[in-house]
């Protein structure tokens, strides 16, 4: 005879912790947003990242719905420089509040942020637009979303933004 035992769930029991999972699918930059879209358009035609790419963005009104990460030199890592709206409205303004100004391997959610991290690093090296789909469950309530990321890389120094659009959250 089997016995089966069930975890007992209640206010002193620990309730198990599920692992993040993230599905990560590429797309095409045809399948991204108009706004998104754009923000890629303009961060290829100027190339290089200065300070008038974040005036564009104040300008069309889409800074709010970027995230932006760069690093202080070489081999030092990216730091979260600027929590759009997107972001926050999934991960929470307390999460934001650790992060911001904090390099992008101390984010909480691990696992989560290395698999992000390599889609960073891929943008950041091709110097191109990466668009792809987003899929996270285990990080509070399951999520999906689109981000199109464009990378800079300057005598060792990188930055990357992330255009993101929260497609669900459950």
């Amino acid at each position: 005879m089997s016995v089966l035992s069930f975890p007992e769930v209640g206010r002193n029991s620990d309730r198990p912790t599920a692992e993040p999972v993230t599905t990560i699918l590429r797309l095409t930059l045809a399948e991204a947003t108009d706004w998104q879209r754009t923000i890629m358009a303009e961060c290829r035609r100027q190339r290089v990242l200065t300070p008038s790419l974040p005036a564009f963005l104040k300008r069309a009104g889409l800074i709010d719905r970027c995230t932006f990460l760069s690093s202080i030199g070489p081999g030092e890592p990216l730091c979260f420089r600027h929590l759009g709206v997107p972001t926050l409205s999934v991960l929470g303004r307390a999460w934001g509040r650790t992060v911001l100004n904090q390099p992008d391997e101390m984010d909480p959610h691990v696992e989560f942020a290395h698999s992000v991290g390599a889609q960073y690093a891929e943008s950041i090296g091709s110097g191109e637009a990466v668009f792809n789909r987003v899929t996270v469950s285990g990080v509070g309530k399951p999520f999906v979303y689109t981000h199109a990321l464009y990378g800079w890389e300057d005598r060792g120094r990188r930055a990357v933004l992330s255009a993101v659009d929260v497609q669900t959250l459950h």
